[in-house]
């Protein structure tokens, strides 16, 4: 027995059949490559014709670099600035289109760069642990905030054991496959990020107590951990704070 089902406005053809799965999806032949009409489904591929990104879109979408900061990792570092454009199918209405990439991001899902990917490798029990770990401490960090004004000894304790704690979650590892290794890339080079707030409040308070020696400390032994903090305008602002306060105690 053998059923078919064609979607020819589509470019899909998938039949299905006792014990087998539906067909590989494969470009329409007549897609306009240059001027793809209506909207439309295209891949991004690499020289040897490997697809790692799928979009949708009008116009001139497939040929914008308008794009994810790790698709550009991935074009830049892996493929040396240089990859093709495909376009899959067109001539699409927007429902059409949004249908047709979801089943190609499903077809090639692990090769692909495509944050926004229902398809894509992840560690949930990892994920989850994060997120609860995560919670957990940025609720301690605001419980002391609360107290700040009535004990700012005691939230300078809860703020420092909040920042021992982000080691706990901030190296957790999600994602698999390509996104994963680019990630782990990307940390590699800029490092991760903490929970700065908590660094930012204890700096704070611990001026506030007249020990700036000591948030100098703590700031500088946070930094060389979470890198990637370096780049916020909080990094700046908790630089001044210390400086400023070294500079009346000398």
């Amino acid at each position: 027995m053998k059923v078919t089902a064609r979607l020819t406005n589509l470019g899909i053809e998938l039949s299905l059949h006792h014990g087998e799965g539906p067909k590989p999806l494969k470009p329409a032949p007549h897609a306009n490559q240059q001027n793809p009409r209506r909207s439309y489904v295209y891949a991004h591929m690499d020289s040897a014709g490997e697809i790692f990104y799928v979009g949708k879109g009008e116009g001139r979408r497939a040929w914008s670099t308008d794009r994810h900061p790790l698709w550009h990792r991935y074009v830049e570092k892996h493929l040396g600035g240089n990859y093709q454009v495909r376009i899959l199918q067109d001539n699409l209405s927007a429902g059409e289109a949004a249908k047709a990439e979801a089943a190609w991001i499903a077809q090639c899902s692990d090769g692909l760069v495509n944050w926004v990917n229902m398809g894509r490798a992840t560690d949930f029990q990892a994920l989850e642990r994060y997120h609860k770990l995560r919670d957990a401490n940025r609720c301690l960090i605001q419980e002391a905030k609360a107290i700040e004004e009535h004990d700012l000894a005691r939230a300078v304790n809860m703020y420092v054991h909040a920042i021992e704690a982000i080691r706990e979650y901030a190296f957790i590892s999600c994602e698999k496959g390509l996104i994963g290794q680019l990630v782990d890339e990307e940390d590699g080079e800029l490092g991760r990020s903490g929970e700065i707030q908590a660094l930012d409040r204890l700096t704070m308070c611990l001026i506030k107590l007249e020990k700036p020696d000591e948030a100098a400390r703590h700031a500088h032994d946070y930094f060389a951990l979470y890198r990637r903090d370096q780049q916020s305008a909080v990094f700046q602002r908790i630089t001044k704070r210390i400086e400023k306060a070294l500079v009346r105690t000398r």
